[in-house]
């Protein structure tokens, strides 16, 4: 498909001059936006959700110099990088759509799926816990929250971040093939 115009192209059809309609294409917007995030064939989803593990396990580390130190920044920093991790988990939801729509990925883990959503509901309960006053904020529920969901975050993600099947393949189209 030629994406490039001229201008005496734009200055034909403004005239009147084009006697054959261009045919709309349907899904430009989507096979533009596709090119523009990922090379074609790779998912995105994985790339989302080690960063939102990232700071969801942060979160846990920064619970733990709360309880030592009992100083109130660190509550504050807890929050925000839950805060953080859940906006990313959303959005890996809606790539994790999006690669299914492409064909990106064939297939789900369940298992896998099924342990990363648990982390992201513990982690919403943990924010619940966080949004409390002084220091229940934190110690008890909030830490063994956070250490919860990131023995879960390292168990899912150790092979990886994504929730392909790993009987699946990530098939690369070729200019041939389309």
């Amino acid at each position: 498909m030629n994406r490039n115009f001229t201008t005496n192209d734009l200055m034909g059809r403004a005239r009147g001059k084009l006697t054959v309609a261009p045919t709309p294409r349907t899904g430009l917007l989507l096979e533009l936006f596709q090119d523009s995030i990922s090379p074609p064939g790779h998912p995105l989803h994985p790339r989302l959700i080690g960063l939102g593990a990232a700071l969801l396990i942060a979160a846990f580390a920064t619970d733990l110099a709360y309880a030592d130190s009992l100083l109130f920044q660190w509550e504050n920093f807890s929050i925000w990088l839950l805060t953080g991790g859940l906006l990313l988990a959303a959005i890996a939801g809606l790539a994790l759509v999006l690669d299914i729509a492409l064909h990106r990925i064939t297939g789900i883990d369940w298992l896998r799926f099924a342990g990363f959503c648990a982390a992201a509901l513990l982690s919403v309960l943990n924010a619940f816990v966080h949004s409390r006053d002084a220091y229940t904020a934190v110690v008890p529920q909030g830490l063994a929250l956070s250490a919860l969901v990131s023995a879960i975050l390292v168990i899912v993600g150790w092979r990886g971040w994504s929730v392909g099947a790993r009987n699946s393949s990530y098939p690369i189209e070729s200019e041939e093939t389309r």
